[in-house]
């Protein structure tokens, strides 16, 4: 029995636990009407709430207003609540420029996410069966993809559930033929304009019928494997990370490790910091690996903004803007209070009052004198005139001359972090305070700057 198999499968991929509320995208055709149907069913057993969403994408006149009224009907039918939005495909695509087809997906999306937010849904159902598996696979494969790729739609990703995935729709569409349940048919399913219906059409249909009447039914197996040692890397990846992590910096050692997880790992790197997992391919992490051999201040552009830069042994990254580079030099605003993270290193700043408590004597944690700091405060490599008072009674030394004197090492001298209000530098991390910013009696709030680095003249 249908219902029964997508319960199991439902348990098996813990989709649905007591008490969620499930949100359904809801367009009225065979694969949505039948999940609203299983799903209704499956309500009071599985002790969670349904709701659905219906998109209108402007783009069939009547046979759109047609779709919207019977989803409108069929949910007042069965007492689920609903709601149907307007969103204007075409002009979404022409703004955005992108095709029609990704408009729209774009437009259920954002929609599907918005009312489930005001619904507080914490699952959004969604039609995928066995044959979309199978068209993802083959769409990806054709453009160029990975082991994720392949992979293609998962069971669940924690918010999105696919219940339907143990289906094909063959089986869909007999449920509904059989149950006697009513569905619409968008008649742009059978245009060969998008490409999901050329592959429909064109390649899965005769894969069915002329190599193997179950390739849609293995694909989805293979996908499922797949997805299990996509998984696996993913995990391998991540304790790649673990190991060789330091905020935004990452070692040569960690791209001397198997290609593979680093890869994997790379990704969950990006993804972590940046948020931009998407389009970070494998040709990508062959050129970070080219770039371990670059001199350093070399600088790698990627997708979404971000910047590579070689580094003393290892290679950093930025958005473009937070950085600004010379030969391996940055200049990042700090941010006060909060986390200022730059190439391998992190500063932690927080304003406290000063209730005339012991200032710290450690080399990577000091107090500044917050009233006396008025401009922009940022965290960054030496630049020209840079400068500090070295004394109580304010005699200045230029940076680079303080750093002959204290005999810093010539190579490490570029790569030193100051914290600096414009060219005069009032912490030179690892070596010293401006002494006209040092707690004073009658400071009233102190600046805590707190540094956790990764380079490798860090004490």
């Amino acid at each position: 029995m249908i219902e029964k198999r997508v319960r199991e499968y439902i348990e098996k991929h813990r989709m649905i636990a007591s008490g969620d509320r499930a949100l359904i995208g809801l367009s009225g055709g065979a694969d949505s009407a039948a999940l609203f149907h299983i799903l209704r069913k499956l309500q009071k057993s599985l002790d969670f709430r349904l709701l659905a969403v219906h998109v209108n994408h402007g783009l069939r006149g009547a046979e759109a207003a047609r779709d919207q009224e019977f989803v409108e009907n069929l949910c007042k039918e069965c007492n689920v609540p609903f709601t149907c939005l307007y969103m204007p495909v075409r002009e979404m695509a022409a703004r955005r420029k992108i095709g029609l087809e990704e408009a729209g997906r774009e437009a259920r999306r954002e929609a599907f996410r918005e009312w489930a937010k005001k619904w507080r849904c914490n699952k959004l159902a969604l039609a995928h069966h066995k044959n979309d598996q199978a068209e993802t696979m083959l769409h990806h494969l054709a453009r160029g993809t990975g082991l994720s790729g392949l992979a293609g739609l998962s069971p669940t990703d924690g918010f999105c559930i696919r219940p339907l995935l143990c289906l094909e729709r063959r089986e869909i569409e007999h449920y509904l033929q059989e149950a006697g349940f009513v569905h619409v048919e968008d008649s742009t399913n059978q245009e060969d304009a998008y490409t999901r219906n050329r592959i429909r059409h064109g390649i899965v249909t005769a894969m069915a019928d002329q190599v193997n009447a179950r390739a849609v039914s293995h694909m989805a197996q293979t996908a499922e494997i797949l997805r299990q040692t996509d998984d696996y890397l993913k995990e391998q990846g991540r304790a790649l990370l673990d190991r060789y992590q330091k905020e935004a910096f990452l070692p040569d050692e960690f791209f001397r490790e198997n290609p593979v997880p680093a890869y994997y790992g790379l990704r969950e790197f990006l993804d972590g910091g940046f948020r931009v997992k998407k389009d970070i391919g494998a040709q990508h992490y062959k050129r970070l690996l080219a770039w371990t051999s670059m001199p350093v201040g070399k600088v790698l552009q990627l997708p979404h903004k971000i910047r590579a830069r070689r580094e003393y042994g290892g290679v950093s990254f930025y958005l473009e803007g937070e950085e600004k580079t010379g030969e391996g030099g940055f200049s990042i605003p700090l941010k006060i209070p909060g986390e200022t993270i730059g190439p391998g290193m992190r500063l932690r700043c927080r304003v406290i009052p000063n209730n005339f408590q012991q200032v710290p004597q450690k080399t990577y944690t000091k107090w500044l004198n917050y009233d006396k700091i008025k401009n922009t405060v940022k965290v960054r490599t030496r630049q020209p005139g840079d400068y500090l008072a070295v004394n109580a009674s304010g005699g200045k030394k230029k940076l680079k001359d303080y750093l002959i004197d204290c005999k810093a090492p010539r190579q490490e001298r570029d790569r030193i972090v100051l914290v600096a209000q414009g060219s005069e530098i009032l912490w030179a991390v690892g070596y010293r305070l401006n002494e006209s910013y040092k707690i004073e009696p009658d400071t009233r709030e102190a600046l805590e700057l707190v540094y956790e680095g990764g380079y490798e003249y860090e004490g």
